[in-house]
């Protein structure tokens, strides 16, 4: 099969074995895939992570091994069966479409999907999945709606773990497809002062679209500050997507008393704040990452009922040969907010 492998920081077509169903496994042929952020964030910063995770004692083999012999990223899609594992076939059936949460089940536990050469992502034409973590998509939801089901899952727990309740106000900063969700999902809980902060003046405007009530320059205005205008007593909740160096900080100092901070924005090096001003203010922290898989199904749920309008989200699509001017376009927010990778085509943008 063919392949975009990511090696010495530039993507590679490659033809590569086509992978093979084990025992509760699914082939299934890829139809479409999402770059994530956090996919641009490896490939920029993927040298300061593995230096990162060898101060912090972690293990670094796999990575290390992954970076010199290639990886095969990707983790939002949705996929066709085309073939059942011993065993599989209790929940899919050849020719279903399906997303998954991003692992496979291993005997030493899930495995991320993309992470190691053993355990390849969806910038290919076949991959495989455990069938326990898939899903079936509904004849009804485009392909290009169901691979936003992974981000729109953060975004879902994003917005759990926040526990916002109608009459609180929301701050959302940083409108990429994370924040974009987030909003969306803030819109469709019955949060009705959703203030959205971005410094691409696009972005902002896909904001506004997907449900934010009001929209600020980053650079110009604080929308915490703003926030705390509008609040009048209300809770005020954060929501930290950049992860731009210092921006944690910068919330946590404008931050009103009793607010509470989501962050799911990656920084790509070592934050600093003052404690005591979290702690005079009773600040509350909290730091996300993934989903659980009730979360992932509501997100799917949400958008095969027609409560998010995601085409503003998807702005382009390229085949496997065009990984690398994709991740280039995506570095220019006026151009581009989410782009899929399908492929079963050539070229694009």
């Amino acid at each position: 099969m063919q392949a975009a492998v990511l090696r010495n920081q530039k993507f590679h077509l490659e033809s590569v074995d086509t992978p093979v169903a084990g025992p509760g496994q699914v082939l299934v042929k890829v139809r479409a895939c999402g770059i994530c952020g956090s996919d641009l964030h490896f490939f920029k910063h993927s040298g300061h992570i593995l230096e990162m995770a060898k101060k912090l004692g972690a293990p670094t083999a796999d990575m290390e091994r992954g970076l010199k012999d290639g990886l095969i990223l990707g983790h939002e899609f949705v996929g066709e069966v085309v073939a059942l594992g011993e065993g599989a076939g209790a929940q899919v059936a050849v020719g279903d479409r399906v997303c998954s949460m991003p692992f496979v089940l291993k005997a030493a536990g899930p495995a991320l999907l993309g992470s190691t050469p053993e355990t390849p992502g969806a910038y290919a034409q076949y991959m495989v999945l455990s069938e326990a973590l898939c899903l079936k998509v509904d004849a009804s939801i485009p392909d290009e709606a169901a691979a936003l089901t992974e981000p729109l899952g953060i975004a879902v727990h994003a917005v759990n773990k926040a526990g916002i309740q109608p009459g609180d106000v929301a701050v959302v900063v940083g409108c990429g497809t994370i924040g974009l969700a987030i909003t969306a999902v803030l819109k469709m809980r019955g949060i009705t002062t959703i203030i959205a902060s971005d410094l691409s003046p696009r972005r902002r405007a896909l904001a506004s679209t997907m449900g934010a009530t009001e929209v600020v320059n980053g650079k110009e205005t604080s929308p915490v500050t703003k926030a705390s205008e509008v609040a009048t007593g209300a809770k005020t909740v954060i929501f930290e997507n950049t992860g731009a160096p210092g921006m944690l900080a910068r919330i946590i100092n404008e931050a009103p008393q009793n607010a509470k901070i989501v962050v799911s924005g990656i920084a790509p090096g070592e934050e600093r704040f003052i404690p005591m001003v979290a702690i005079m203010k009773e600040l509350q922290l909290s730091f996300i990452i993934y989903y659980t898989m009730e979360e992932f199904t509501e997100a799917l749920a949400m958008i095969g009922g027609g409560k998010l309008d995601w085409r503003p989200l998807v702005t382009a699509s390229v085949g496997l040969d065009s990984v690398n001017e994709a991740f280039k376009a995506l570095e220019d927010p006026e151009k581009h907010a989410k782009i899929l990778i399908d492929p079963r085509k050539t070229g694009g943008l």
